[in-house]
């Protein structure tokens, strides 16, 4: 039985939500991009996204150049705020997607229990990869199916960690670029590449899997 209006709301939302140093480049670029996607992909609705630092101040603008880098890609800067990461943001999270390590690891020891649901940003894209039908290929008609859906991704990526082939986890790291223009024009281009793959594959539109025989 439903006990409140959170509890329907925590049904029928999916909560994404990304991570790096002060909130200010490379997660409110992902978060933006993300919300982009997600409704040109129809999953506007049921899919929240939000981001925070590990460091820095709430409240805050995003880096000037960061908003520039988002209008070249169509994306909408305005109304962004910085926020402080904190063990609430964490605990409501289904995904967690960090920019690097220690971002990874600031989460996990606000909320250890968030630890099967925390990735780097890259990561996560090879892992769901490796994810098998039904997931990659089913399409669930109503919101509380698609929620459900999605998190099942994850804790299906989650368990395939240390069953896939190695990779050095620092080669998955987005590192902070240089602030200039081009230096976010690269990052933002690498971060679009990973969250568009990200957001077909919860939605549905996926491509599909790679088959459990070419995981090892």
């Amino acid at each position: 039985m439903i006990s409140d209006h959170s509890d329907l709301v925590r049904q029928v939302e999916f909560r994404v939500l990304y991570i790096c140093t002060a909130n200010m480049i490379r997660s409110p670029i992902a978060e933006r991009i993300t919300r982009m996607r997600v409704q040109s992909c129809a999953g506007d609705g049921w899919i929240r996204v939000g981001s925070a630092g590990v460091q820095g101040r709430g409240g805050m603008p995003m880096h000037p150049i960061a908003a520039e880098t988002l209008k070249a890609h169509g994306a909408e800067s305005s109304g962004f705020r910085t926020r402080r990461l904190d063990g609430s943001l964490v605990e409501d999270s289904d995904l967690l997607l960090a920019a690097c390590l220690e971002h990874r690891d600031a989460a996990v020891a606000l909320h250890p229990a968030a630890s099967r649901r925390s990735f780097l940003l890259r990561e996560f894209v090879r892992l769901v990869r490796y994810v098998p039908r039904p997931f990659q290929g089913h399409y669930a008609r109503d919101l509380a199916g698609q929620v459900s859906r999605a998190q099942g991704i994850v804790a299906a990526a989650a368990r395939l960690r240390g069953h896939i082939p190695w990779q050095d986890p620092l080669t998955d790291e987005i590192s902070d670029p240089a602030v200039t223009d081009s230096g976010l024009l690269a990052s933002a281009a690498e971060i679009d590449e990973a969250v568009t793959e990200i957001v077909e594959t919860l939605i549905g539109g996926a491509r599909s899997g790679i088959s459990q025989r070419d995981a090892g």
